[in-house]
């Protein structure tokens, strides 16, 4: 095993330098630290060492990466300073390290290594995200810091306390509630084991069974290349978490085919980008932020991962029936030249991404261990089982030592923007705690409202589609939940849905014009205009601008009330869907006339929206959801029968 993993990184690429070396041992780093930590390795063997300490040695990991990569790309000066800054960022690590169980109740005794350190931190972490994230985010922070420092100088309700500068700085360096706080610990210790799951996954032949399934479940019907799309970026999506990484894997497969059956590019790069941020929602591991949700919330995973499994349901049924109705419309008709095995061969060749995939839900709702823990377990599993099958089939199949080296070193350099941004987050939410300013803006943000809960939800949903504009989910959905779910809650909102109706509006910045970076993304790999692509993308995903809103209204949509309230919620939620979706396109399993798309769209509508809350109540909701099932039976049912009567003549 050494000596595999040793060839592998001499290996790695022709002609290896001590910076790509460095930065390799690096990230290597990155994964077997996290592991190390969630198996309570220090604690087994009599080590008191805090998780702050840990975080802190992955931050420095991770800034050191962000500084070594692309050396060829850079200028002898930019070298220079790259080099000095990744050593920079190591040393500081370890010092942080070594000295934090002092410094973390005494910093008053050390005050000025403290603000050394709070000085270092705060510069070299803005620094690396500025280069990872633009300047958004660093600008996010530096007007909270000044409000920090200047806060009796805002007028009005927003008038605050003001922080010395000294103070302020080794708070942000050395405080649990600030940089090295929940917010980087979570993404240190869960999210970088499930990336690490998901690329082991991929290595043992997770792609090639993904795509295998979808296309079997896709079918040969109409459109069904872009069926095959959107199952298989749903299912790349629930494991690498990532909209625009999603987009790259998949699309440069699904888009080409799209556009060969027929489909414009512009439709073809919406159908991709629209299914891609699905990933984000769709259960059992989706994006880092709901492992965030998780914590802030202080719930099971397995509570968040269950609440949003309709929604994710619906948001991809939505997506389909689009795709049908578009396809019958247009005479889009099916590739039958897809390769396509039978489905006892697709699942006898992804016996092992089941099994991990098996290990996994197992652990999580049955053993009820956290997902961190499971995670680790699958991959164990999956690595152990894999390199058995690599070792009994003769290198055949399975998995090779080198490969799990380049796993991990391939997770710790996705990883570190992750890490830069909630480091970057944990200082927001630090500075926002200290002086108030939370609070301060969540009662702004509701008188702003009106103290009206539709107000309020659509100002919420507004600032979230702004924020995501310049940063990514993870960020967004941090800083909602810091600034406006306390708002929602306060107007009596469950915890959940507040927290899941932010979460929803940060991620559909994704696809939300003028900036949405998944359609740039999928645009650029059709040869379309951003502009077409953008509309298509928007146009496709329409029902996920409404969900969140009933998260609020109909809670059930999350999977909270009584059975048949569920059942009401979801049934009504397919018929509206079925009939919004053939009114705006015109067209169900024939042409529908204008008046009829009228009455469609809105009958539609009225059946999605939550007209319980009327004094009728659930007579006149139920009534009209009674006359759209009426309207989709009808129209499914008429031609069914039309072409029994025909074949009977």
């Amino acid at each position: 095993m050494m000596e595999e993993t040793g060839a592998a990184l001499a290996a790695e690429t022709p002609g290896m330098t001590p910076a790509r070396v460095a930065e390799t041992i690096l990230a290597l780093a990155v994964p077997l630290l996290a592991t190390i930590w969630i198996l309570s390795l220090p604690q087994r063997i009599g080590l008191l060492i805090y998780p702050e300490q840990i975080v802190a040695l992955m931050l420095g990991a991770a800034l050191g990466v962000v500084y070594l990569r692309q050396m060829d790309k850079k200028s002898a000066m930019e070298k220079l300073r790259d080099h000095l800054l990744g050593a920079a960022s190591v040393l500081l690590s370890l010092w942080i390290f070594l000295r934090f169980p002092t410094l973390t109740e005494g910093a008053h005794l050390h005050q000025t290594e403290a603000l050394a350190i709070g000085v270092a931190i705060v510069l070299i972490v803005m620094d690396a995200l500025r280069r990872v994230v633009g300047m958004t985010l660093v600008v996010i922070f530096g007007l909270i810091f000044l409000y920090a420092l200047f806060g009796d100088w805002v007028p009005g309700a927003l008038t605050g306390r003001p922080i010395p500068l000294g103070d302020l700085l080794r708070y942000l360096g050395t405080d649990s509630s600030a940089t090295l706080g929940q917010t980087l610990q979570i993404a240190a210790f869960v999210v970088i084991i499930f990336v690490l799951f998901g690329g082991v996954l991929m290595s043992v032949g997770g792609g090639d069974f993904f795509t295998q399934l979808a296309t079997r479940v896709s079918g040969n019907g109409p459109g069904n290349t872009a069926k095959v799309a959107v199952t298989a970026s749903a299912l790349f999506g629930s494991v690498s978490g990532s909209a625009v990484s999603n987009v790259m894997s998949t699309g440069i497969m699904t888009i080409p085919l799209m556009k060969r059956a027929g489909f414009t590019p512009a439709q073809a790069g919406g159908i991709e980008a629209v299914a891609s941020t699905g990933g984000q929602l769709m259960p059992p591991i989706m994006g880092a932020a709901a492992f965030l949700m998780a914590e802030i919330l202080q719930v099971p995973y397995r509570e968040i991962a269950l609440a949003a499994l309709l929604p994710a349901l619906l948001y991809y049924l939505s997506i389909y029936v689009q795709i049908d109705f578009i396809s019958r419309r247009d005479r889009i008709g099916s590739l039958t030249d897809l390769a396509r095995f039978p489905m006892a061969t697709v699942l006898r060749r992804g016996w092992l991404p089941i099994l991990a995939f098996a290990v996994l839900l197992a652990c999580m709702f049955t053993f009820n261990m956290r997902p961190e823990v499971a995670a680790v377990w699958a991959t164990g599993v999956m690595i152990l089982v894999a390199m058995g099958a690599y070792a009994a089939t003769s290198g055949r199949g399975g998995m090779t030592p080198r490969a799990v080296f380049e796993a991990l070193v391939d997770t710790g350099r996705s990883t570190g923007d992750v890490l830069l941004i909630t480091a970057a987050a944990g200082m927001i939410i630090g500075l926002l705690s200290i002086t108030g300013l939370g609070f301060t803006l969540s009662m702004y943000l509701l008188d702003f409202g009106g103290k009206t809960m539709l107000g309020l939800l659509i100002i919420t949903a507004l600032v979230g589609i702004v924020l995501g504009l310049g940063l990514p989910t993870t960020g967004v959905y941090l800083l909602m939940a810091s600034l406006a779910a306390p708002s929602l809650v306060e107007l009596g909102i469950e915890p959940l849905a507040a927290h899941m109706f932010v979460f929803y509006f940060g991620i559909l910045s994704m696809i939300t014009p003028p900036i949405a970076m998944a359609t740039f993304a999928a645009a650029s790999i059709a040869g379309a205009s951003q502009g077409r692509t953008d509309w298509e993308a928007f146009r496709f995903g329409w029902i996920s601008y409404i969900l969140p809103f009933l998260f609020i209204y109909k809670p059930a949509l999350l999977l909270v009330g009584a059975p048949w309230e569920v059942a009401y919620v979801a049934v009504s939620s397919v018929v509206a869907l079925v009939l919004v979706t053939g009114g705006l396109v015109g067209h169900a399993l024939r042409p529908l006339s204008l008046p009829l798309r009228v009455v469609w769209t809105i009958t539609g509508l009225a059946t999605i929206a939550p007209l319980h809350t009327t004094e009728l109540g659930y007579w006149l909701e139920g009534g009209i959801a009674l006359l759209g099932l009426v309207l989709v039976v009808m129209a499914f049912a008429g031609p069914v029968l039309m072409k029994r009567t025909e074949a009977g003549r």
